[in-house]
């Protein structure tokens, strides 16, 4: 009998929890809002997992549901054009993912970052995690292992020495592996990348590669990239308050401009995603990247209302 209350008990917390998750997702939420959820999922462990597990079903439902929505989306841009078009943008990104407040991925994580925020977190075995901004982080630790996830944007992490445990990073269908030494990891537009800092690393997607300090490889859903040389300088140059595009696409190079920049630049046009470019560029200064794209790729630009940005 007890059981069955703690149950019932359960489910209750349940529908709060997706009430909750209605609120956040709405496009109406607030930062207040988002405290107040972080409150109330810490009063218990219960309350924690009710939500855990609300998310793990909103997730899997979004995931059957969102090929349709993208179909939907690229037939309005293929139809509308100029202002209609960003206007019809702006309904697709819903408000609800502008960065000024947190993301699903961020509030289930063990650690994130906030839009343009990046952070430095010490890890249990000594090892330490750099994140980039919008970054979201959860740890797996283990006695045979120590595994963490990398749900969403980049980081770096600098690895301490252990014999036994693997220190192994998945990051969208892949994943990276070390007994040491350091690495990046960098979730792009559809692909992810993997840069050895110093030491050796395991990279495994539908196969494996093997890298050692000054070497980079990419994966995605197809599976493994080709290796390429990596220049120590500018790898990973967050770090150091720069954006450095080499031959990027413009995806990419847009996905990253979002993390360092609240609101939301969207490539309207299916032509542009592909387009190349190569620039410097300071973290604080994310408008200049706009500009330059507006010069030298001849990129038309619509600044709607929430700092959304659409490029045509």
């Amino acid at each position: 009998m007890k059981g069955a209350v703690v149950s019932r008990d359960l489910e209750d917390l349940k529908s709060e929890a997706t009430a909750w998750l209605v609120r956040i997702t709405s496009g109406d939420a607030t930062r207040d809002d988002a405290d107040a959820l972080i409150r109330w999922r810490s009063m218990s462990p219960d309350h924690n997992r009710a939500f855990e597990e609300t998310v793990l079903l909103w997730k899997q439902m979004g995931r059957a549901i969102a090929p349709a929505q993208r179909h939907s989306l690229s037939r309005r841009s293929i139809i509308l054009s100029g202002s209609i078009a960003a206007s019809a943008a702006l309904v697709g990104v819903g408000f609800s993912n502008l960065g000024y407040i947190p993301s699903l991925t961020a509030l289930t994580s063990d650690y994130a970052t906030a839009v343009g925020q990046q952070s430095t977190i010490e890890l249990p075995d000594g090892s330490r995690a750099i994140l980039d901004g919008d970054s979201a982080l959860s740890l797996h630790y283990s006695p045979t292992e120590r595994r963490l996830d990398l749900a969403s944007g980049a980081a770096v992490f600098e690895v301490a020495d252990e014999a036994i445990r693997p220190f192994v990073v998945t990051a969208a269908n892949g994943e990276a592996s070390t007994f040491g030494k350091s690495f990046s990891v960098h979730h792009g537009s559809g692909d992810v990348s993997l840069e050895c800092l110093e030491g050796s690393l395991e990279v495994h997607c539908r196969g494996t590669a093997a890298l050692k300090g000054g070497e980079a490889v990419t994966y995605s859903a197809e599976g493994l990239g080709t290796h390429s040389a990596l220049d120590l300088e500018t790898a990973a140059s967050w770090r150091t308050g720069l954006l450095i595009f080499n031959n990027r696409s413009l995806d990419d190079v847009i996905a990253d401009v979002n993390r360092h920049r609240r609101g939301k630049v969207i490539i309207a046009s299916r032509n542009l995603r592909t387009r190349r470019m190569s620039g410097v560029f300071h973290l604080s200064r994310p408008q200049e990247i706009l500009r330059h794209l507006e010069v030298t790729l001849n990129v038309q630009s619509y600044s709607l209302a929430g700092g959304v940005v659409v490029l045509r």
